[in-house]
């Protein structure tokens, strides 16, 4: 007797005398193979949803679909939110720039005093707490504009083919 496995669809042989004994045990359906049996046990036996996805990549979907964003967006937002909130509180709110106060989180960014890009030691000057403050946006993205750093050219490591720009 011909009949369609129940998993992956292929069409197989199975004696009538096997497939009635089946059936009448119960059996409502068919597998061409021990792997596509398996397969359908695992399935039951741990309860696996029919999306393909594996338990981690389910749970970061639902994460997603929970916050409307990727969770390390969030994350980050949260990250950011955090220091906002403890800079307000620590009086550490107002510009390293230009000395006025941070009032909206879409403006607050950390500032390296020095750029870091242009140190003789650029990973311990980047990780330097003494070198970290807190600036508007603009006033950090107007710092580390090609007009302001010009003064700094001859400091650009050529050897090393770094350029800010």
């Amino acid at each position: 007797m011909k009949i369609i496995c129940h998993l992956c669809g292929n069409e197989f042989e199975k004696p009538d005398k096997e497939v009635r004994r089946q059936q009448k045990e119960g059996r409502e359906y068919f597998f061409c193979s021990r792997s596509c049996t398996g397969i359908y046990a695992n399935k039951i036996r741990h309860n696996t949803p029919e999306d393909g996805l594996k338990p981690h990549q389910r749970r970061t979907k639902k994460i997603q679909q929970l916050l409307g964003e990727k969770l390390s967006t969030a994350k980050s937002k949260l990250n950011k939110l955090l220091m906002f909130e403890l800079a307000k509180k620590c009086n550490m709110d107002s510009c390293y720039r230009c000395g006025e106060k941070i009032d909206d989180i879409t403006d607050f960014t950390i500032d390296h005093k020095e750029s870091w890009l242009l140190g003789d030691d650029p990973a311990q000057l980047f990780y330097d707490m003494d070198n970290i403050a807190f600036s508007h946006a603009r006033c950090n993205y107007e710092a580390g504009t090609k007009t302001f750093v010009s003064n700094y050219k001859n400091g650009v490591k050529e050897d090393m083919e770094l350029y800010v720009y």
